[in-house]
């Protein structure tokens, strides 16, 4: 099958414009590459709804860390490494057992919430956690936490990003936990940890 012709003159060109704050740009890549992503995601999981569930996830990674590309590969491969990854994770996930209720066993079905005083003990410890992070934080912080733990990028990812060494990433991660724990004595229990 042949290849679509792209609408762009160079990677870094595109990527630049995008950078730059051009939309059409951004279309104009999502145009080219969503129906291959999508093809590549639906092969590997067999599941449409969750092809297009991983396929705008992918696209929403792109846009997010498009600056960390650095040109060494084509853009399609550099994607197509974060398709890879994003595919890798639903592989991970746990998926839920599903027992038949005409099972024998099936009178008696356990229930996966937690006790009421650990909920609360939780959601307190939440919001303990949600201002230290809004209050205690500096902006830096703030942003690698969001990309570490919300965003789920390695330390090195996190460093391209942010033009950062990988020390100073680490560095960071280690106050933030430090004055996390300080703010919310006794997280280590709620967690089980």
């Amino acid at each position: 099958m042949p290849q679509p012709e792209k609408a762009w003159t160079s990677d870094a060109d595109l990527v630049s414009a995008i950078l730059g704050g051009s939309r059409e740009h951004f279309e104009l890549l999502y145009d080219a590459y969503f129906p291959r992503v999508y093809r590549f995601a639906l092969k590997r999981l067999r599941d449409p709804a969750e092809a297009e569930d991983v396929t705008q996830e992918v696209f929403f990674t792109v846009f997010n860390v498009l600056d960390s590309y650095q040109g060494s590969a084509p853009l399609l491969i550099w994607i197509f490494g974060i398709t890879r990854n994003t595919v890798n994770r639903r592989f991970r996930r746990v998926r839920p057992k599903l027992d038949s209720l005409d099972a024998s066993g099936a009178r008696e079905i356990a229930g996966n919430e937690a006790p009421t005083d650990r909920a609360v003990d939780a959601r307190r410890m939440l919001r303990c956690c949600e201002h230290v992070i809004e209050n205690e934080l500096t902006p830096l912080q703030r942003r690698i936490f969001h990309l570490k733990h919300l965003r789920r990028q390695s330390v090195r990812n996190i460093a391209r990003a942010l033009g950062k060494s990988e020390d100073a990433i680490k560095a960071n991660l280690y106050r933030m936990r430090r004055a996390i724990a300080e703010h919310a004595p006794g997280l280590d229990s709620v967690l089980g940890i």
